[in-house]
């Protein structure tokens, strides 16, 4: 009895040592249970954060950020700060984000490897609230009908609502009320601009609406080779991408069409409702580009080339199979809602290709194996999500192969030591490379250079320039002709920039941008010898631009022809 005393005691008191948590009432009500009756509880992941509070005080913490930059700054990049405050204040009273009640996550695992995902905006009732968020990003639950016009070699699409003309109104109205005169000059010549052109702004923002989305295809079968900075090249599937907006009548269409009229290399193509137009580019890129404008449906498209446009129209007519016939696809959509606002659809395919692809390209260089591992695990992840509009809030509903809270956790956790070395890395770029400025920003000006060149050679059926005085018109600029690593003035006009006020050497004299059968290695102009520390930039022929240390090969036998011996 006397054991059996002592164990009861000794319970006993175990059981008084655990500690009694405080109960706590909350002293104000909160948007929990409104947004929680959205979200799927006993999960892997779920949170929720009230907005009433903060957002109340959205004033206070610009006030504070901005006005400690503010007061370190004088003469024209006070007032310019100033101006940028004026329009976050702007923004802030005209979002709507006040009306904004409570957000929230949940994340459930459903098995086989599926997970269903829900994220909740809640707002004031009734609703929706006024504001450029709500304005612009709240439409009606419908048919997702831009589905109809997605290619099943899709690998990201996705659509929602589009209204421009409150956030064309809110900047037109902030700016005139800046008291700002150069911003408010500016602006007004900009859009006298505009007029003298043929382009009336207001009349092209009101044309668009009420929704857009884009759509990214890759090829099946075809692949083609593209040149990596370093040297090798990297065998890539044939990719495309379209942009597509709902429009109400042809004004940016007509407009675009007009201005394609004096244009050579030209395609037109006209069936039933289908109206493109492709611009043929004379420099020759690796991937399938040639900018296209088309009309179909509702929908006005810009897109890199006309192949996904015929592919999309085709789809709408019925006459190929869209994305929605995919079992991937139909997986992915098991059990989500068929009317929504909006969709966003990203396939295995993304993951499997284009993330490799970004990892087999930062291999290449040693200072990026981190990020092209931390890219890598992102490979075989999909989603497919609908966005709905609800009496009081805004819900999203998706299902994805992977977990969301533990890739939110991931990414979150990884953020610290990215600042960390991120901003290490920053600080050696500025202490070893300081002196490299100036031929930063003289790539650049051989990268307009460039475009300038591609400009002409449009025009001129394919020919490249006699010399770089006949780009002028392109450019219009006397800074692009001269390094900042030189003290040469600009040139005023054509004339200048062949007498000499230039600090390019050109060679793509007599020489036509289809004929050239390497573009990546043959070089059309370059720094002239000696402005910079050490080597030189050089402009190649398919546009793009870099440094080359060593200055040899043909492109010194180029330099030499050029009258421009290596010091």
């Amino acid at each position: 009895m006397r054991s059996l005393a002592l164990c009861l005691c000794a319970l006993s008191f175990a059981t008084l040592a655990q500690p009694v948590l405080p109960k706590v009432v909350p002293h104000a009500p909160t948007s929990y249970r409104d947004v929680a009756k959205y979200l799927n509880a006993g999960g892997s992941f779920y949170t929720y954060m009230s907005t009433e509070q903060w957002g109340a005080k959205l004033d206070q913490f610009a006030d504070k950020l901005w006005g400690g930059i503010v007061e370190n700054l004088a003469g024209e990049e006070q007032v310019g700060a100033q101006v940028v405050l004026h329009f976050v204040h702007s923004l802030i009273n005209d979002s709507g984000l006040r009306a904004a009640r409570g957000v929230g996550m949940s994340s459930v695992p459903e098995g086989n490897g599926m997970y269903q995902n829900r994220a909740v905006v809640l707002h004031v009732t009734p609703g929706p609230p006024q504001g450029l968020f709500w304005d612009t990003s709240i439409g009606r639950n419908g048919k997702l009908k831009m589905l109809d016009c997605v290619p099943e070699d899709a690998v990201m699409a996705a659509s929602g609502p589009t209204n421009p003309t409150p956030i064309w109104n809110w900047v037109k109205k902030t700016i005139a009320a800046s008291d700002f005169e150069p911003l408010v000059s500016g602006f007004n010549q900009a859009i006298a601009m505009s007029g003298g052109q043929g382009i009336d702004l207001d009349q092209w923002v009101a044309s668009i609406g009420p929704g857009a989305g884009f759509v990214v295809t890759v090829s099946h079968d075809e692949n083609v080779l593209v040149p990596l900075p370093n040297g090798p090249q990297l065998e890539v599937p044939q990719t495309a991408a379209a942009l597509l907006v709902e429009v109400k009548d042809d004004t940016i269409f007509q407009y675009v069409d007009g201005m394609l009229q004096a244009m050579p290399n030209v395609t037109r193509t006209d069936d039933g409702d289908l109206r493109m137009r492709s611009v043929q580019v004379p420099v020759p890129v690796p991937i399938r580009f040639k900018p296209t404008i088309a009309r179909f449906g509702p929908y006005l498209v810009l897109a890199t080339n006309d192949t996904i446009v015929q592919a999309m129209d085709s789809c709408r007519r019925g006459e190929s199979p869209t994305i929605t016939k995919t079992a991937e696809f139909q997986t992915m959509a098991r059990g989500l809602p068929t009317e929504a606002m909006g969709f966003s659809y990203v396939s295995e395919r993304f993951g499997d290709t284009i993330t490799g692809l970004v990892e087999a390209a930062m291999a290449a260089d040693p200072d990026t194996k981190a990020m092209a591992e931390f890219m890598g695990k992102m490979k075989g992840q999909a989603s497919y999500g609908v966005s709905v509009k609800m009496p009081d809030a805004i819900v999203s509903i998706s299902r994805t192969n992977f977990d969301l809270g533990e890739a939110l956790i991931t990414q979150i956790a990884a953020m610290p030591a990215a600042l960390v070395g991120g901003g290490m890395l920053a600080w050696y770029a500025q202490v070893a490379h300081r002196g490299r400025a100036p031929a930063a920003s003289d790539i650049g000006n051989l990268k307009q250079i460039g475009l300038g060149m591609m400009m002409y050679s449009m025009d001129h059926d394919d020919k490249f320039p006699d010399d770089l005085g006949e780009i002028w018109p392109y450019i219009n600029d006397g800074k692009v002709f001269v390094s900042p690593a030189s003290n040469t003035p600009p040139p005023a006009n054509a004339a200048e920039v062949r007498a000499g006020k230039c600090d390019y050497l050109y060679f793509g004299k007599g020489k036509k941008a289809a004929g050239i059968q390497k573009p990546s290695e043959t070089p059309l102009a370059c720094t002239k010898p000696g402005l910079l520390k050490e080597g030189v930039n050089v402009l190649y022929c398919d546009g793009h631009a870099e440094w080359s240390r060593v200055v040899g090969g043909e492109l010194r036998k180029l330099i030499d022809a050029a009258g421009r011996p290596i010091p």
